[in-house]
């Protein structure tokens, strides 16, 4: 007796069933956003779903209220630099990683992906610990060190890999020709790594932009970041126009992370 029949079908099933335990975590992972997008258009003063009318209230209460134009302002103002700062500090540290017989490479590798891999709320406690007994709670530019500290990891990451599937001998080539060793690294290999530079910068302005857990413990009452008075509004008063905010943190955050992938496939 043949039991191709029964073993085609076994396989269309077990198809199916892969096919609607995907959709069913897209749909899961998905709807907590979809959630709070369509609150977002509420033009409801609470929190109601589904909503019994709609509008763009939230998005103009946002608009008119100075608290969330200063917090976007001040996450700007500090994921600018923290970007600039990670390329003009991680883009050498890479290239000294992947092409350079640096003394216990694996240990300062480690020191450089460390921020991504103590816990935060650990790494968070350290930190606060050191900035008390510094005096640097509230100030700024400890903040954004700090940030250029979390951030760093990408550089090294992506730009390192970037540099791992480069030739040197293109370096070497263009140092025969009379380039000097700085200009064949300037003009050959970093020309070469801009997407990964500017993939790597995109990263970093997220991760400071985005940052949640340690601004609440170094911040201090001065600094408030986007992420921090969204974290004050969900504890202290539930204003309803977080959920425009967080709608144009996802579409934001989105498009960021979109055209990254896209210059890394143009680099491909």
């Amino acid at each position: 007796m043949s039991t191709s029949g029964p073993s085609r079908a076994a396989a269309r099933a077990f198809r199916w069933l892969d096919l609607v335990a995907r959709i069913g975590v897209i749909a899961f992972m998905l709807a907590p956003g979809v959630v709070i997008v369509l609150l977002s258009f509420s033009g409801e003063p609470g929190l109601r779903f589904p909503p019994r009318s709609w509008g763009i209230r939230h998005y103009r209460s946002v608009a008119e209220d100075e608290t969330w134009i200063n917090a976007i302002m001040t996450s700007i103002g500090i994921a600018v630099p923290v970007a600039i700062l990670c390329v003009i500090i991680g883009v050498p540290a890479a290239y000294a990683l992947q092409r350079t017989k640096v003394p216990l490479k694996g240990l300062w590798t480690f020191l450089g992906l460390a921020p991504i891999v103590i816990p935060a709320v650990a790494y968070a406690i350290a930190v606060y610990a050191f900035y008390v007994q510094a005096g640097w709670i509230g100030f700024r530019p400890a903040l954004i060190a700090l940030n250029v500290a979390l951030a760093i990891p990408f550089v090294i990451l992506i730009v390192g890999a970037a540099i791992s599937r480069l030739p040197p001998e293109l370096e070497l080539v263009a140092m025969s020709l009379g380039a000097s060793r700085g200009r064949a690294i300037v003009g050959v290999t970093f020309r070469l790594l801009a997407p990964a530079i500017m993939v790597s910068a995109v990263f970093c302005f997220v991760t400071a932009f985005d940052e949640a857990t340690f601004i609440n413990f170094v911040g201090g009452p001065g600094i408030r970041t986007l992420p921090k008075v969204v974290f004050d509004s969900l504890r202290f008063n539930l204003d309803p126009a977080i959920t425009a905010i967080a709608t144009m943190l996802m579409f934001a955050t989105g498009l960021l992370l979109a055209s990254a992938a896209w210059i890394r496939r143009k680099q491909a």
